[in-house]
């Protein structure tokens, strides 16, 4: 659970979601749950868990703690156990590094390579999508012995009571990558001068100027603004408070901003790609290619529906309610169970 050191990343929240949901669970489970994070991060997050202190140097050495099972809560953690007995599973987010461009072959290649080392030790897997589970058998080996099941996320419910609208209507995005595509979307301001647009994120990947050059090359540079990076509680006003969300990503392992945006009763318009359909449903917009008719088109068409369709707010927050992390726990937690009968079993035989 080292990601929790920032709260405010996908991989944040989910270890907080996640962790707080399965030390929940203890009771009555035969189950007894350990963090594995730094000191402070515990007493910051409020985590009612048993900490393993994280060190620096345990990304070298291995975590020297005993466990029945070492579960890894993301593929590029660089710590587990030391004791190569430790019964390890781990979860796959994602394999977005293949379509990314700014990665040579060779780096593709060698990230594989150590992420199939790191499939080779584990007992069991977890996939937080089908897609993910497809991708992942795609591109590498995953042993017979390993068990493999998928998991959704859970998503943190928005709420709107206190927010009022914003004066001026916006789009709202929240990630800044390439691979999020925005400038794909750009058309739909040209189309809709009464829009604005607020893209949330840090600008880890340097895109928000290239993002910027297009804007001011149609016309509509004063109309998108980038709100850095955010709060969970500002997230949450900016979902709250927008007309749509807007997410025509190349490579989603879940796409966590779709269901936020649903559990607010907020439209959805979203690539048909990767695992959007997956998590989108039926309730979803979807771009069927990235052409400027078609942006427009399809924004048009799904806000005329969105707003005179008097049920269709609470079908979105309907949708999004399957998705919790109650849910997400007790299907871990039958995984774990699971893996740990496994591995009784074999050390039997």
């Amino acid at each position: 659970m080292e990601r929790l050191r920032n709260l405010n990343s996908g991989l944040g929240q989910y270890c907080l979601r996640l962790g707080t949901a399965l030390s929940s669970s203890e009771d009555g489970t035969g189950f007894h749950f350990s963090g594995y994070m730094p000191e402070k991060t515990r007493d910051q997050t409020g985590l009612a868990i048993e900490n393993v202190v994280a060190k620096w140097y345990h990304r070298w050495l291995g975590v020297n703690t005993r466990a029945d099972l070492w579960h890894c809560m993301h593929q590029d953690s660089p710590y587990w156990p030391a004791g190569a007995g430790t019964p390890v599973t781990m979860t796959v987010h994602d394999l977005n590094y293949l379509e990314r461009t700014d990665y040579s072959s060779e780096r593709k290649k060698r990230k594989t390579g150590q992420l199939q080392r790191k499939i080779d030790r584990c007992r069991g897997l977890v996939y937080i999508s089908g897609f993910v589970r497809e991708q992942v058998n795609r591109h590498l080996r995953v042993p017979a012995y390993v068990q493999e099941r998928v998991i959704f996320n859970g998503v943190s419910r928005v709420n709107t009571s206190e927010t009022k609208p914003d004066s001026t209507p916006y789009l709202f995005s929240i990630g800044l990558h390439p691979l999020k595509n925005y400038s794909v979307a750009l058309p739909l301001l040209v189309a809709e001068p009464g829009l604005r647009w607020v893209i949330a994120g840090p600008d880890v990947h340097g895109h928000k100027a290239k993002l910027e050059e297009t804007a001011r090359e149609m016309g509509v540079s004063e109309r998108l603004e980038f709100a850095g990076a955010v709060t969970e509680q500002e997230k949450n006003a900016l979902y709250a408070g927008c007309r749509a969300l807007v997410f025509p990503s190349l490579a989603e392992g879940f796409g966590l901003p779709v269901l936020e945006a649903m559990s607010a009763g907020k439209p959805v318009f979203l690539s048909a790609l990767t695992s959007l359909p997956e998590i989108g449903g039926a309730e979803a917009y979807y771009f069927q290619d990235f052409e400027p008719a078609t942006i427009v088109s399809t924004y048009r068409n799904g806000i005329r529906e969105y707003d005179d369709n008097p049920v269709k707010k609470e079908r979105l927050k309907e949708w999004a309610g399957r998705f919790t992390w109650e849910n997400a726990a007790t299907d871990y937690l039958g995984f774990f169970s699971s893996v740990l009968e496994t591995s009784e079993a074999n050390q039997k035989n």
